[in-house]
């Protein structure tokens, strides 16, 4: 299991503890990686790569724009206007309709 990553951002390259990241959300070319400690820290590389990095460590492609840590998640919210993952840090990603099903896969449900 995946315990450090190296992230490079604008000004440094910084590492971070894997356990510690909540989800990453896709902003263009960039990512933006949301942290326990509420940090937000901008890396230089798209949401693609980050998946496939997080490959088989907890992490779900939700939504294009959002990959999720499930070690977090403390439940799934449906209701008419989608679906949605609420976090323990009491954040909300949303699920998208395509993805719904490999998150569903994911919980056994």
């Amino acid at each position: 299991m995946l315990k450090y990553i190296a992230v490079n951002t604008l000004k440094s390259i910084q590492v971070l503890k894997v356990s510690r990241i909540l989800y990453l959300e896709s902003s263009g070319r960039y990512t933006i990686i949301f942290t326990k400690n509420k940090e937000k820290i901008v890396a230089c590389k798209n949401l693609g790569f980050y998946q496939k990095i997080f490959e088989n460590q907890n992490f779900i492609r939700v939504h294009n724009s959002f990959l999720v840590n499930f070690a977090f998640v403390t439940e799934i919210i449906k209701d008419s206007g989608g679906q949605y993952c609420l976090l323990e840090t009491e954040n909300i990603v949303p699920i998208s309709n395509r993805k719904f099903s490999i998150v569903k896969e994911y919980l056994h449900f």
